[in-house]
């Protein structure tokens, strides 16, 4: 109200703002004799799910009849209230209107309670009320209410709304134009849209996400489209989605050809007065006696037009789509998006820059191209200029810019634009994704090196490039200094309890380059946390900053893709001071995603510590199918960047643990025991296992007699597994104890997982099997037995087994992810490797066949008149001298 009261106060416009009632343009009247009736599907049945405000909507019916330059639409809306909440809303039955084109024709609002009418509103109960919509906006549209507060509403009864509206805005001129939607966010039992259109008029259609065409018949010289769905499904779309989405059913339909004659549309509306402006052109005099440089007159212009002229809209009627003239918007100073454009291209006319109005979207963006050719393709307006061969966007609406060139000032971006030119044919790119992007780096300096158990300061140090100087330039214009302070006091306490601001924020604007520098300073009383148990201190270093980019969707599980502020170029340094001396590896870390990338530099001087953060967006939206890919990757990344520090007491001796602290805990011991005499006896089966050998290809040769060639490899393998297998061992001990398995299975624990105790046993178990089978394996080998060669490929798989097992481990427990890095990943994956290799190599070769052949009891000769027995086709010799090769080819011939 303070807003509309300072304003009527303005010349102008008391007389533009409409009347709060104006009944000439409501009346009662039965329904037009062109309307087809529908019938209300009071049988229906509300569905399930789906329903919004406890109201089930029983029939949408829309009819539209274009006349010459007269169109009339047709609505007849019936509602069932199912509860309490429905009865709330459907009682309260409101119609809006343009009282300045438009006249309201109710031909009926009624109850209808068991199929029966049980209450009408009579003519002349009908309030007129001036509700404007868009007022927080700043926006009049002069648009009416008709507003009725139905009696004796009860849940069950069906509200139904019958009503036309008559007119044309004349800013369109001949041109007709609409559409139909074909799918609700709520449930419809019953659709039916319908337009009449004069036969042999142009018209042209849109069908949008596979909408059905019209069923066309011809009647009386007009061509009837028609649609009619039943049971119309609702479809939603979830929060957080990109403007430009729009999964609906609708059609579009118009008179437009193409984008040529929308912008032949709008010529007229931007076409500069040719009478005097003596208000215009005192300003242009102005900007042109301070500077004959085209670059500054222009973005004088702007910036005169940005800071002297505050937005306000005037909307009524043709000024939904025309602007103002510019001498009353200069004597007003005030107006829409429309009055700052064509004022300040009639400033760019007196100052000799070609310039002209250009149409955009600001959330289709360059969706505006997909839809039909109409003036609804957008909804803002703005300048393109030209200097030279570049082509400029610019836009007037916002807060006065800085930047002492076109190099720093930021250009207005939404995707596609529609100049409103003589020459125009399509809609045009703009200025491009880096003309708004958002470039910005913090630095925090934590200095805790006066100590332990001293007071520490924090340092925040911001830079801001463009859009993002923009944005913190305007929330210290319109942001109490004091409330500013406390937001960021609040953020950065939320990382560090009991933070305090010990020295007011400080500021450092250069408009010429369009920069910003914002420094914070802060205090804390201790930044250490002492743990006496361990006698050490601990720290945790926080980004918070960065965290703002890699918080995780509120919902992984949508329909619908995820909006994303694209492009972003945010650095974080943090820089920590620290006491003592430090012996820490760097551990670089890189993120790859196709909707962002975050690496991170660890550098270790002495003993400050520096991590350099980069995060770079990739993409303006993730695609409902990739949502589980990017909060794993948002997951991952935020595991990433935690940092704790450890630092132990110099001086003193370690405490004394607590009273058997260090000794086994009862249940990895007692698996490890158990685990160890399954072992034995498993091992022991094993090797009395004594399979025949694999028998020889024909020609294959005699039996070898010791190791050799390729063999020796796979030993070298095994001797090492058991004291790779032990120093593994040997570094989970301390898991093990009574005091780390209670940290590791306790809740609440900062290491706690519901699946890493279990993981840890299974992992145990594991290495003792591979180690023990290692060794049961030297023992076959040396003893060349022939279980040897299927054992060993047993053992690989097991091995396969365990690989496997890691890699789901890492992948299922976040505290663990952080160590999956590429060295052990490629480990796994040589390990594998080596496995494939060896096992085809145990299954293929001709030496492990003649290399594993004895047995663990000697088989029992043939007779040897048995050997004189031999095949017609062997010849004797052959016969005797398999007789005389002794003991070792008795051995290889089972009996």
């Amino acid at each position: 109200m303070l807003l509309l009261c300072v304003g009527l106060g303005l010349p102008g416009l008391a007389a533009a703002l409409p009347q709060a009632s104006r009944p000439q343009n409501l009346s009662f009247a039965p329904a037009p004799a062109w309307v087809d009736a529908q019938a209300v599907p009071l049988d229906a049945v509300a569905p399930a799910e789906g329903l919004s405000q406890g109201q089930h909507y029983l029939l949408a019916d829309e009819q539209v009849r274009v006349v010459g330059t007269t169109q009339t639409d047709y609505h007849h809306v019936a509602v069932r209230a199912v509860n309490e909440r429905g009865v709330e809303e459907a009682a309260n039955v409101q119609i809006r209107f343009d009282p300045s084109y438009q006249t309201l024709t109710i031909h009926r609002i009624e109850v209808r309670r068991a199929g029966k009418t049980v209450f009408s509103v009579p003519a002349g109960s009908v309030k007129l009320l001036q509700r404007e919509a868009s007022l927080e906006s700043l926006v009049f549209d002069g648009r009416l209410t008709a507003h009725v507060a139905l009696q004796d509403v009860r849940v069950g009864d069906v509200v139904e709304t019958v009503y036309s509206r008559q007119g044309h805005n004349p800013v369109f001129g001949d041109h007709q134009f609409g559409s139909f939607d074909l799918e609700w966010g709520v449930p419809l039992a019953r659709l039916h849209a319908r337009l009449l259109w004069p036969r042999g008029r142009p018209l042209h259609w849109k069908l949008h996400n596979a909408a059905p065409a019209a069923r066309v018949t011809e009647a009386g010289g007009e061509l009837d489209h028609r649609w009619q769905q039943r049971d119309v499904a609702a479809r939603t779309v979830d929060s957080g989605s990109p403007g430009w989405y729009d999964p609906y059913n609708w059609v579009e339909w118009g008179e437009f050809e193409d984008w040529a004659a929308v912008a032949h549309w709008a010529l007229p509306l931007y076409r500069l007065p040719d009478g005097a402006t003596p208000a215009v052109d005192r300003e242009a005099a102005r900007i042109a006696a301070q500077t004959t440089d085209p670059e500054q007159r222009l973005l004088a212009a702007l910036r005169f037009v940005q800071g002297q002229v505050r937005y306000l809209g005037i909307e009524m009627g043709v000024n939904s789509h025309a602007p103002h003239a510019p001498e009353l918007v200069l004597q007003r100073r005030f107006g829409d998006c429309k009055d700052k454009t064509l004022l300040s291209l009639a400033l760019l006319r007196r100052l000799g820059i070609p310039a002209r109005a250009a149409l955009v979207h600001t959330g289709l963006r360059q969706a505006a191209a997909e839809r039909l050719p109409t003036p609804w393709a957008f909804n803002h307006v703005l300048v393109q200029a030209d200097l030279g061969d570049r082509r400029v966007w610019l836009d007037p609406t916002r807060t006065p810019q800085a930047g002492k060139g076109l190099d720093q000032w930021v250009q207005a971006d939404f995707g596609r634009a529609l100049l409103v030119d003589a020459g125009t044919r399509e809609l045009v790119p703009m200025a491009g994704l880096q003309a708004r992007a958002l470039k910005r780096e913090v630095r925090a300096v934590l200095d805790a090196s006066a100590g332990f158990d001293q007071p520490a300061m924090l340092t925040v140090t911001t830079h801001a490039w463009g859009e993002s100087a923009e944005q913190l330039r305007d929330a210290l214009a319109t942001t109490a200094r004091n409330d500013l302070q406390k937001q960021y006091l609040d953020f950065y306490a939320a990382s560090y309890p009991g933070l305090a601001v010990d020295q007011p924020y400080t500021v450092n604007d250069d408009r010429d380059a369009n920069t910003v520098e914002f420094v914070e300073h802060y205090r804390m009383p201790s930044y250490w946390k002492r743990d006496d148990k361990r006698a050490r201190w601990t720290g945790d270093l926080e980004v918070p900053d960065l965290l703002e980019w890699l918080r995780s969707p509120q919902r992984v599980n949508r329909q619908s893709p995820l909006a994303l502020r694209h492009p972003v170029d945010f650095t974080l340094i943090s820089e920590f001071r620290l006491p003592g001396k430090w012996d820490v590896k760097p551990d670089p870390l890189a993120i790859d995603d196709p909707a962002f990338e975050l690496h991170r530099d660890e550098t270790w001087k002495g003993s400050v510590l520096l991590l350099t953060d980069h995060y770079l967006s990739r993409s303006n939206h993730v695609a409902a199918a990739d949502m589980a890919r990017y909060a794993e990757h948002l997951d991952k990344a935020r595991t990433g960047v935690n940092y704790n520090l450890y630092h132990a007491d110099a001086a003193a001796p370690e405490p004394a643990p607590a009273p058997g602290a260090d000794s086994p805990h009862w249940l990895p011991l007692t698996v490890g025991l158990v685990s160890l005499g399954g072992l034995a006896l498993l091992l022991r089966r094993l090797y009395r296992w004594d399979p025949a050998p694999v028998p020889l290809p024909p020609g294959g040769g005699v039996a070898a007699t010791a190791l050799g060639g390729w063999l020796w490899l796979p030993i070298l393998g095994l001797i090492a597994t058991p004291f790779r297998i032990g120093k593994v061992l040997m570094e989970s001990v301390p898991a093990m104890t009574v005091q780390g398995w209670t940290l590791l299975s306790r809740p609440g624990s900062a290491t706690y997982h519901p699946l890493l105790a279990p993981v840890m046993l299974a992992e145990l178990v594991l290495n003792l099997a591979i180690a023990g089978g290692a060794v049961l394996l030297l023992w076959l080998m040396a003893r060349r037995r022939s279980s040897l060669p299927r054992l060993y490929i047993g053992w690989w798989l097991l091995v396969f087994v365990a690989l496997v097992f890691d890699a789901i481990t890492y992948y299922v427990i976040p505290s663990l992810q952080a160590q999956w890095t590429g060295k052990e990943i490629g480990e796994s994956v040589r390990t594998a490797l080596s496995g494939v290799i060896w096992v085809s190599y145990f299954l293929r070769s001709d030496r492990v066949r003649r290399t594993f052949v004895n047995r663990r009891h000697p088989a029992v000769m043939a007779p040897p008149e048995a050997a004189t027995e031999r095949p017609a086709d062997r010849p004797a010799d052959t016969v005797a001298g398999a007789a005389e090769a002794g003991p070792q080819s008795a051995a290889s011939t089972p009996v």
